[in-house]
């Protein structure tokens, strides 16, 4: 027995490993904190924890970027409170210890109190920024995804952002407010961040500066969820594609008459789907968020169907003409699904992930098939493989973050592409009717 638990205690180890490794990147996530630490409510927190009574009636912020990435930031908080001010005034190590705290991942430069009762606080934050392609300088402490807190808004009631010298604002925050020349960005709150940009001053390709300023930024993240989130759902819709192809050759069907009726199949399912996507509309189905995306797929299904019913379209099909029809399916599917979301359900917030799921990969299966019927078994699966991995990516920008509870995307999306190939088999096999040489017929 001692022998067996000695080999049983690294597996177990590794499992626990993984699950910490899962659990911690949600467990050590800062505790949520304004843009601006030193401003508002979380400056009178800060004082409060000091012993120090004070309400911060207005706050404004400035913080300079400069080109190495630093940035010097100037905060005026105007302060009520009489007691509270006289002591901050008087009390020179208890207003920088105030000061200090306030602010976090920065170096205090200075904090005054003037005779007014507006403190003003200076620091420096060495990494606000960072250099990036053809000489631009990027942020990302706009937005909770790419900076370094959790971010509860802006903090301030009023902030600005300077450019730095002989550069100007080339990505700005929706909603702000950018001076004339570039060089001064405004914001009163923080709903939606984004990286911002800046760009050399007298620069001609400024926009394309900062698309591949964030892009560069953007594409490792991509990379991550691309591998986190689409290669098990890919690997799985593939195998299932060659099985499917495994098992139309083994059973040598005679696809004649299906090819001759494959039109009026795709319009009967098309018709079908949005009908049903229709009754859930109209209350008798409850189908949720799944109800867009078989109006949109329908409505593709019977527009296809009326396609291959005609001779001389079934007569004239190849590989190529095939991919075209299904990359032309899978984008009336999406728009119809997009044009009827509004009508079908009630919150669309999961409507894009959910569609790409269902209508790209279902397409898919087309010149899939048609591969199938064509005898390369081998086409079939690069098809499956490469077509799924292109449906999916338009949905990465909106999946959930790779780590902690994002995770559990990971099978849901492989149980979504296994039920789209099973789903999908009247789709796959019109494919390989489509397929079969003419000589086979």
């Amino acid at each position: 027995m001692v022998p067996n638990r000695r080999h049983h205690l690294p597996l177990l180890c590794l499992v626990c490993v993984l699950l910490l490794g899962t659990a911690m990147p949600a467990g050590a996530a800062p505790p949520p904190r304004p843009l601006c630490d030193a401003c508002g409510d979380s400056f009178e927190s800060t004082a409060d924890a000091h012993g120090v009574s004070v309400t911060v009636t207005q706050s404004n912020a400035t913080v300079a970027v400069h080109t190495n990435g630093s940035a010097t930031w100037v905060v005026h908080n105007r302060l009520s409170g009489s007691d509270g001010i006289a002591r901050l005034r008087a009390n020179e190590s208890l207003r920088t210890a105030i000061a200090d705290r306030a602010m976090w991942d920065t170096e205090l430069l200075s904090a005054n109190v003037s005779g007014d009762g507006v403190m003003t606080l200076r620091y420096r934050e060495a990494d606000f920024a960072e250099q990036s392609v053809g000489g631009t300088v990027r942020t990302g402490e706009f937005t909770e995804a790419h900076g370094y807190r959790n971010l509860d808004g802006l903090g301030a009631d009023r902030l600005a952002v300077v450019a730095p010298d002989g550069m100007r604002v080339g990505q700005a925050i929706d909603g702000a407010t950018v001076s004339a020349d570039g060089q001064r960005m405004t914001l009163t709150e923080l709903n939606d961040g984004r990286i911002v940009t800046f760009v050399p001053r007298e620069t001609a390709i400024g926009p394309l500066l900062s698309l591949l300023a964030v892009g560069a930024l953007l594409g490792p993240v991509m990379a991550v969820k691309a591998l986190a989130f689409i290669m098990f759902p890919a690997a799985a819709f593939t195998l299932l594609v060659g099985a499917a192809a495994g098992g139309v050759t083994r059973l040598d069907w005679d696809f004649k008459r299906v090819r001759n009726s494959a039109g009026i199949v795709f319009a009967g399912f098309g018709a079908l789907a949005t009908a049903l996507s229709l009754l859930g509309a109209m209350g008798v189905l409850r189908l949720g968020g799944t109800a867009a995306p078989l109006f949109g797929g329908g409505t593709a299904l019977f527009v296809c169907g009326i396609a291959l019913s005609q001779r001389r379209i079934r007569e004239r099909t190849s590989y190529r003409t095939v991919v075209g029809g299904a990359v032309i399916g899978a984008v009336i599917a999406l728009g119809a699904t997009i044009a009827a979301a509004p009508m079908v359900v009630s919150d669309g917030s999961a409507l894009p992930v959910s569609a790409l799921l269902i209508l790209g990969p279902a397409f898919v299966l087309l010149p899939a098939g048609y591969a199938v019927g064509h005898g390369n078994r081998r086409l079939a699966m690069k098809t499956a493989a490469v077509g799924f991995v292109l449906a999916m990516l338009p949905a990465l920008p909106v999946l959930p973050v790779p780590f902690g509870l994002g995770v559990l995307f990971i099978p849901v999306a492989t149980a979504s592409a296994v039920a789209v190939v099973v789903a999908g088999l009247p789709i796959f096999l019109a494919g390989v009717s489509l397929g079969v040489p003419a000589a086979a017929r």
